[in-house]
């Protein structure tokens, strides 16, 4: 009998236990699989993070890469433009070249006719005095107009030794300031701005009463104006239009003026 109790308080305090074990399992097993759930949650935000951060890094690439491709877009621009600028430039003084040439031919013809009315019973071969324009069978006219041809096609190399040897031909040539201006001009188109300096100096110096004169000082500002010699170029296109304030180079002065910050 007494054992029969003992056997059925033993079996209660199992099923006590048991039930016990259940309960805390239960608990257990609820406490971990909420644990997943925030350890999921943490992993899909974690994902979420490195890909807003690979978009955002990814974005940051294409605008810088669009910076420098504007960047590359708005230098190559303004060099077009400035080498538009600089060829209207080189058009602007063959122009005017072309129009001082016809002037001294102009008033060389109108000398010619002076002597002719003034000397009226002088013969044929005496009444008209040419100067002379050939050395050697060189042609003056034909030397300087084959390298101002040879500057015009591009051949500035070939055109520097043609003035370069018209000059030293026909010194006191009416046509010797421009000439050495036109050396100016072919260094200046090569960009060797420093020889291009040196010579347009020379216009300004060996030709004072030159018809050059302004185009060179001119030209002097422009090669500032590239060197970043802001000072010194203003000095120059304010130099043009005071001492010359009719000439096209006043003018062109003026212009390059207004555009300078």
């Amino acid at each position: 009998m007494t054992a029969s109790r003992f056997q059925s308080k033993a079996g209660r305090l199992l099923a006590t236990g048991f039930s016990l074990l259940a309960v805390i399992f239960i608990s257990f097993s609820g406490v971990i699989g909420g644990g997943c759930g925030i350890y999921r949650e943490y992993l899909r935000r974690g994902e979420l993070l490195d890909s807003i951060s690979v978009r955002v890094k990814r974005l940051e690439r294409e605008q810088k890469n669009q910076k420098e491709s504007l960047a590359q877009l708005r230098a190559e621009c303004l060099t077009s433009i400035e080498k538009v600028a600089n060829r209207i430039d080189e058009v602007d003084a063959e122009v005017i070249d072309l129009g001082e040439r016809i002037d001294k031919i102009g008033r060389r013809v109108g000398a010619w006719r002076g002597e002719l009315s003034s000397e009226p019973a002088a013969p044929p071969e005496t009444a008209v005095f040419k100067p002379d324009t050939t050395i050697s069978g060189i042609d003056a006219d034909r030397l300087y107009n084959t390298a101002y041809l040879d500057f015009t096609k591009g051949d500035y190399q070939v055109a520097i030794t043609g003035f370069r040897r018209f000059l030293k031909l026909f010194p006191s040539s009416e046509m010797a300031d421009n000439a050495q201006y036109w050396i100016g001009e072919c260094f200046y188109s090569c960009n060797q701005l420093d020889s291009a300096e040196v010579e347009f100096k020379k216009v300004i110096s060996s030709y004072p009463e030159g018809n050059k004169v302004p185009d060179a000082i001119y030209k002097l500002g422009l090669i500032y104006q590239l060197q970043g010699k802001t000072t010194s170029a203003r000095r120059q296109f304010n130099e043009v239009i005071n001492k010359y304030p009719k000439s096209p180079a006043a003018k062109l002065a003026e212009e390059r003026l207004k555009s300078q910050p």
